[in-house]
């Protein structure tokens, strides 16, 4: 061969190289030591996605990401911190990478779509140390259209030790800009807290999924897949460095190993960043599953989501009881009355219908939460016949799900698993819920986290060992789902968020935002056992209450998916007075629990989402709103051309309203098809449900065609002629042109300026009035008002002297000085000068001159007045004005401070005349586990504090505020009751207890009670369940002076 015909053979071997190297994101690649600063990248089967990847000058691996033109992660480090070893973080070389692309398309055996693209390029950077001992390390990147998932390798060498204890996994994830982020705080035991939205500055450490937005609109989502024999992830603010999280892993008791590995090659799990260009894109998407490995089980015929009735919402809400004695729930014949509601109102013979019977088991006497050793999982109750009630519930066509509580003792459960999952197969059971009740962290072994190794591999082994008996696993108080519903198709649920329980626990939880925002946040690693279906969300037993309409909770069946779906109701609170099923009740029954295709139209985080589900040739809809009332539009192009459904709609009703009529459900049937729009008219915390199927030829024939809401609307009383800023009203007449209900804001105009709104909805076919008004028609003569929408009206407005009024008045004190302040309001056509007067007890004791301009809708000014008193002690009502006098007291009598406390109950300990000179002093507001090291739980104690109510006050009631006590007390002052929050055991342990532990105290003590001119005695009675006893929190004090009757 020539020298020329080598050379050229040469060149073109060496373009070929280069090439490929780019086509395919890796750049050429030369000798090691020349590789040492090499950056190499990948893309996304369709390019919009970008992964890039490199070493800083200290050898440090680095990745960024971005989206289309736009950087999402910035340079992010990667690496690990070892106990007895040293980091596995700097002074790499790259000595080789590879591009792979890979496309399949599988079948879940259950889910939300009944086939799943799994097409990703995957990029592997495979690192050496440059010196000694030259240890490597892999990171391998899966890049999807819909996100990135990347998880470290350590492969099998002789460099590294086998014996690995990870005490740090240094994972970074620099965001590129402030994004507003949804988020729960970390709490390596619960997830059950409500969400939080701030920007991601405010973020400092949370719980995985953390999902974002960013300035661009771009939609991400932070978390794990396929958490395998390893620590849950939490993220945290890494000080100094803006926008940027790092990882950080649920340790180990009394250590600072997070991870305990004994042999080689270690995997971690995947770390994911879903994107998306809307939040729906993140619902939508099926990464966190395909980054799972295919179903371990071979066989799984058995497994067959479920919806299910069980006797739990009556405990939940203090209908009954876990434990046994008069108000034990699980009984044989309260089981039966379950299975018989079952067996006539669902459809047993089309869907898997199943039963829940919580209680059932030995060990719930006592302080059940504490003493999860008492747990037998074979042995029931006497008053409960298992064997009886299951050949019952098999008779009529309802599954039984086992019940098993564990109370955080796992030696106990472990121990009985076998023998326990083998009786259960044998009596035909093939679905248990567990529970892992223990808010401070396992029991036994002492000091295990939930979200900690030890239970990732406790979770997961459970779930296995459950396949080998053919019983499927709903997992409360779990680990969060990362997606091994793939590999372990027979793990049908997880709890782990703030499910609907809680808004029987306390008023604060579950506001109507939530539900909006748990798609989009908890739901992003999986199902969630969310328990919806409360139809009486007033909540008849207890003191709180469901944020939600009627209509949501049926709405919450599409948007919150889930193996295993309750329906979480008393059965009676299903039915009428007269004791008729409810017809909007059809819709639960109806609706699938597994499904084949998922479209999101609408969702804006914490707002509102729509979602659509397909089932075979039927359609779901589920719509949810926050506290806002909205109607949204869902465009019908999903359906297929040319055929006609039947629209079974079911709508907050006209009169819905949250606070008030929250149970008012519109029912409408109509033919739909794939040119139509639905609107989806909700109430404030409201919802929508819509169930589509194709019509048969009857049903085309009879059902009305879809006619979309249009509202006429025409003036009905306008006024001719008012005087400047004279409050006003416009009344119109609005009627619904279409055959299902919808809402409209309508707005108040003048001069083409919104002065005012208000948001209606009206039934198809009727006509409303509807009233808006103003007071600001400020400019004298001619103007034009207006309903959005209508024609302008004209209204003369004439001239108004100067005229005041009183309002924001203010009033505090300062030793003996009071300082009083008000908002003076000229409602005149110009300005004028008001002659203030401050009044203190019915006389006026000063007054001055201020000028107050004019403006439409009354010009504004402020006034301050200070008084001296001389007396040291008295009662005053202040007032400016002609506003509304408020009572002030002198001198100020704290509550703060110091407090005297006492372990133990004796009722003696109420009386005013008690010797508690031997009591200890403690500083509140603080738990009694602080301020006294008192950690036993199931345990009371008592405050006291003696204070001096002048003689000045005498015939004025008090109020005082005593803030957050965990879980009862009883408050005495003089030793009279005044007050009681929450209710005490009424056996051992905490049974019959009702926490009030996130009530803010704020008692009256009646005027007959106290000893004025004299020493009076609070003593405060407290029993606490476990953690946190005590008055933990504030507002405490000061004491108020009402105002005399």
């Amino acid at each position: 061969m020539s020298f020329k015909k080598s050379l050229l053979s040469l060149f073109i071997v060496v373009f070929m190289l280069m090439f490929s190297a780019s086509l395919f994101g890796v750049n050429a690649l030369g000798k090691a030591d020349e590789q040492e600063n090499i950056k190499t990248f990948a893309h996304s089967p369709n390019g919009k996605v970008k992964v890039e990847f490199h070493l800083t000058e200290q050898g440090e691996p680095q990745y960024q990401i971005s989206y289309g033109k736009t950087f999402l992660i910035e340079p992010s480090s990667l690496g690990f911190q070892f106990k007895e070893q040293a980091p596995l973080k700097r002074n790499f070389k790259i000595i080789d990478t590879s591009i792979e692309n890979f496309n399949e398309h599988w079948e879940p055996v259950w889910g939300e779509k009944s086939k799943i693209k799994n097409h990703y390029k995957q990029l592997t950077i495979y690192l050496q140390e440059k010196d000694e001992p030259k240890r490597k390390m892999n990171i391998v990147f899966r890049i999807y259209d819909d996100g990135v998932g990347f998880r470290y390798v350590l492969p099998q060498q002789e460099n590294l030790d086998e014996n690995l204890q990870i005490t740090g996994e240094e994972t970074e994830f620099h965001f590129s800009s402030n994004n507003t982020s949804w988020w729960i705080p970390n709490d390596w035991d619960s997830y059950e807290y409500n969400y939080n939205k701030t920007p991601l500055s405010e973020v400092d450490e949370v719980s995985t999924p953390l999902t974002m937005k960013t300035p661009e609109g771009i939609h991400l989502a932070v978390h794990e897949a396929a958490l395998i024999d390893y620590s849950g992830m939490a993220l945290k603010a890494v000080n100094g460095e803006e926008n940027t999280l790092k990882s950080i892993l649920a340790p180990w008791p009394d250590s600072n190993v997070k991870v305990k590995k004994d042999s080689l090659p270690v995997e971690t799990p995947w770390r994911t960043i879903e994107i998306g260009e809307d939040a729906g894109d993140l619902v939508e998407s099926d990464m966190i599953l395909n980054l799972n490995e295919p179903s371990a089980i071979e066989d799984t015929s058995w497994i067959e989501p479920m919806k299910y009735v069980g006797v739990w919402w009556e405990m939940i809400s203090g209908k009954s009881t876990w434990a046994s004695g008069e108000k034990h729930g699980a009984t044989t014949e309260n089981a039966k009355r379950y299975i018989d509601f079952a067996n006539k109102y669902l459809d047993t013979e089309n869907q898997n219908i199943g039963l829940l019977v919580e209680g059932w088991n030995i060990g719930w006497d006592g302080n059940w939460i504490e003493n999860g050793d008492k747990f037998s999982f074979t042995e029931p109750y006497p008053d409960y016949n298992l064997d009886e009630v299951v050949q019952y519930a098999k008779d009529r066509n309802v599954s039984y799900i086992m019940h098993n509580e564990t109370s955080g003792d796992i030696i106990n459960y472990e121990e009985q698993m076998d023998e326990a999952y083998r009786m259960y197969q044998q009596l035909g059971i093939h679905a248990i819920k567990s529970g892992y009740v223990a808010d401070y962290g396992i029991h036994n072994p002492e000091g295990q986290k939930h979200h900690g190794q030890y239970m990732v591999n406790h979770y997961n082994n459970a779930v296995k060992k459950a396949a080998e008996y053919d019983i499927m696993i709903n997992t409360h108080e779990p680990i969060k789902p990362t997606g091994l519903a793939r590999t372990y198709p027979n793990w049908m649920s997880r709890e782990g968020v703030m499910g609907m329980e809680y808004a029987a626990f306390g008023d604060q939880n579950n506001p109507p935002e939530h539900d909006t925002i748990l798609p989009f946040t908890r739901m992003m690693g999986g199902p969630i056992d969310f328990t919806p279906g409360i139809f009486d969300v007033n909540i008849s037993h207890a003191d709180t209450r469901v944020h939600s309409t009627r209509a949501k909770q049926l709405a919450l069946y599409v948007t919150i998916t889930t193996g295993t779906q309750m329906v979480a109701d008393l059965p009676e609170n299903y039915k009428d007075e007269n004791g008729q099923i409810l017809p909007e009740f059809k819709f639960i029954k109806d609706v699938p629990v597994t499904w084949d295709d998922i479209i999101v139209p609408n969702a804006e985080i914490g707002d509102y989402a729509t979602i659509v589900r397909r089932s075979g040739n039927e359609w779901y809809i589920g719509s949810i709103t926050d506290e806002k009332a909205r109607d949204l539009d869902v465009a019908l192009d999903f359906l297929d051309n040319g055929k006609k459904y039947v629209a079974e709609i079911y709508s907050d009703g006209p009169e819905a309203n949250l606070e008030k009529n929250p149970t008012q459900v519109s029912i409408d049937r109509v033919s739909v098809d794939s040119n139509d729009t639905l609107t989806a008219s909700m109430a404030a915390g409201g919802g929508h449900a819509v169930r589509l199927y194709p019509a048969d030829k009857e049903e085309v024939k009879e059902l009305p065609e879809y006619k979309a809401p249009e509202l006429t609307m025409d003036y009905k009383e306008v006024p001719e002629e008012i005087q400047t800023n004279d409050q006003f009203e416009v009344t119109a007449t609005v009627t619904n042109e279409g055959n299902i209900i919808t809402g409209k804001e309508l707005e108040l105009q003048i001069n083409g300026e919104t002065v005012s709104k208000k948001k209606i909805r009206i039934a198809p076919g009727v006509t409303k009035e509807v009233n808006l008004s103003s007071n600001k028609l400020f400019e004298t003569g001619e103007q034009e008002i207006s309903i959005k929408g209508l024609d302008s009206q004209t209204v003369m407005v004439t001239e108004k002297e100067p005229a005041f009024t009183y309002s924001n008045l203010e009033v505090t004190s300062e030793d003996q000085t009071i300082t009083a302040t008000a908002t003076v309001t000229n409602y005149g056509s110009y300005k004028g000068t008001a002659t203030v007067p401050l009044n203190v007890n019915g006389e006026t004791v000063d007054s001055k001159k201020i000028e107050v301009p004019a403006a439409p809708g009354g010009g504004t000014a402020e006034v301050t007045f200070t008084w001296q008193i001389a007396e040291e002690a008295g009662v005053y009502q202040i007032a400016i004005g002609d506003s509304k006098a408020k009572t002030i007291a002198l001198p100020e009598i704290e509550l703060t401070g110091t407090w005297l406390f006492q372990k133990g109950d004796n009722m003696n300990w109420k009386e005013s005349g008690y010797d508690d000179s031997q009591w200890q002093e403690v500083t509140l507001p603080s738990s009694w586990e602080e301020h006294s090291d008192y950690n036993e739980s199931n345990v009371y104690g008592w405050y006291r504090k003696t204070i001096d109510i002048p003689e000045q006050w005498e015939g004025h009631s008090l109020k005082i505020k005593l803030g957050r006590i965990d879980d009862v007390d009883t408050t005495y002052v003089n030793g009279e009751k005044i007050a009681q929050s929450g209710e005490f055991p009424t056996g051992e342990g905490e049974e019959g207890m009702i926490s009030a532990w996130d009530w803010d105290r704020e008692y009256v003590i009646p005027a007959d009670t106290i000893n004025y001119g004299e020493e009076n005695v609070i003593s405060i009675r407290v029993f606490d369940a476990s953690g946190g006893g005590g008055l933990y929190q504030g507002p405490l004090g000061p004491v108020e002076v009402l105002p005399l009757k």
